[in-house]
């Protein structure tokens, strides 16, 4: 009853001075309306008209007036740039491993429209797709990472030359993503595997990221390994495991990200909404240099079915942050999770190793634990008691998405902005 006492005067304190900032995605309109979509499935799109496979070592502009079946590994490299108008459709082929490899020094330029985004999905039709009928999308850069070399490989049956990425290119640039859908991404190579359905690697700041949903992805949604990455309006749509991942020295700063799990679509352990890691491989990693870095500002992070019984199993963790690494999640909403932080059991609970993981006013909604640890020995009350103090502004509450949410449930047109006046 104490805790419940200083929680409510933490709110009242803490949010009431600040009554008239915005927690969660932000914007003076609901800037998902006409370029996403909730309802994937059974969105009907055109038939293909043309193929797009093989290499392309030329600039090449793929055109809104066709519809492109993506077949196998296509690679753009040379220094080309692959250019894809507003509207284009680009259905990838599910009979076998299909994927887009940007390699390094190449550039896509995908800027769709509000009303006519991009959209990389499956060939299959409505009501048949599902998680990882293709690969996905990889985008290789020249920006750093915490490896030995500043070198990363990913897999490919690729030339050897043109997998690899990274260099010392902090502002590197491999192009724009801007108002692009990715959907039902996520294949491995072999049925025991998953890909990522965007995975970012050594891609530095001057890369436009605006504007992209992930949707129904049979891995994570975004991956971003190593670099230094910017984006903004980013949304990941019930995505198999995490939302977002980052790893291998990444420093990244997302303003106004959207995760919206459902359990029932998640794989059934090691997924969370963000999941921060210090690296991918240890024994290429060297520890001398940066590790990982996240900034993630205006984030919303919500899980359907919190109300849902039958679902409690299956909900885990929003965010989870391994050792060695650094996050800020500032101005954010979590809702209807197991917890809303998990600390890996390798973090001594210090105040010197808290002050690298900073919640700094999250209203942390309908968690039944809300901060935990791995670690034994440490009372899960005594982390909530830390990170309930003034000095962050943090609040532990338990409120309906319906009273939360502008509109959380619209499959048209949802918005997942805080409605006025229901936390203040």
């Amino acid at each position: 009853m104490k805790k419940n006492l200083l929680l409510v005067a933490v709110f009242l304190v803490g949010f009431a001075s600040q009554a008239q900032q915005e927690l969660g995605i932000v914007g003076s309109s609901n800037w998902l309306n006409g370029w996403s979509t909730f309802n994937p499935v059974h969105k009907d799109y055109p038939k293909t008209t043309k193929i797009l496979s093989g290499k392309i070592s030329s600039d090449l502009t793929l055109s809104n007036l066709e519809t492109y079946n993506l077949i196998g590994e296509v690679h753009v490299t040379n220094n080309a740039t692959l250019t894809i108008q507003p509207g284009t459709i680009i259905r990838a082929s599910s009979d076998e491993y299909s994927s887009l490899i940007i390699t390094k020094g190449s550039k896509i330029i995908a800027q769709g429209d509000v009303v006519n985004p991009i959209v990389f999905t499956s060939d299959k039709p409505v009501n048949e797709r599902k998680p990882g009928d293709w690969g996905g999308i990889y985008i290789l850069g020249g920006a750093p990472l915490n490896t030995y070399g500043n070198i990363a490989k990913i897999e490919s049956e690729i030339p050897a030359n043109f997998k690899n990425c990274g260099g010392d290119l902090v502002e590197d640039n491999s192009g724009v993503l801007k108002n692009v859908r990715i959907e039902f991404a996520g294949k491995g190579k072999t049925r025991y595997e998953t890909n990522s359905a965007l995975s970012l690697v050594a891609v530095g700041s001057q890369t436009v990221l605006e504007s992209i949903q992930i949707s129904v992805s049979n891995g994570n949604s975004f991956k971003v390994i190593g670099g230094n990455v910017k984006a903004t309006k980013l949304v990941s749509y019930r995505s198999k495991n995490s939302d977002y991942e980052f790893s291998q020295g990444a420093n990244a700063n997302v303003e106004n990200g959207l995760a919206i799990r459902y359990p029932f679509f998640s794989a059934n352990s090691d997924f969370r909404a963000v999941t921060v890691r210090p690296y991918e491989n240890f024994d290429l990693t060297d520890f001398s240099k940066p590790s990982t870095n996240v900034n993630l500002v205006y984030f919303t992070i919500l899980n359907e079915s919190e109300s849902n019984q039958s679902a409690n199993g299956l909900i885990k963790e929003a965010v989870f942050v391994h050792n060695k690494c650094n996050m800020l999640l500032k101005n954010s909403v979590i809702s209807g999770f197991d917890s809303a932080l998990l600390l890996d059991d390798e973090i001594d609970i210090t105040d010197a190793n808290l002050n690298k993981i900073k919640l700094q006013r999250v209203f942390i909604n309908n968690c039944k634990k809300n901060i935990i640890t791995e670690k034994g020995g440490v009372l899960n009350d005594d982390l909530e008691f830390y990170y309930a103090s003034k000095a962050f502004g943090n609040v532990y509450s338990k409120t309906n998405s319906e009273e939360l949410f502008v509109d959380a449930v619209s499959l048209k047109s949802p918005d997942f902005r805080i409605k006025i006046g229901s936390i203040n």
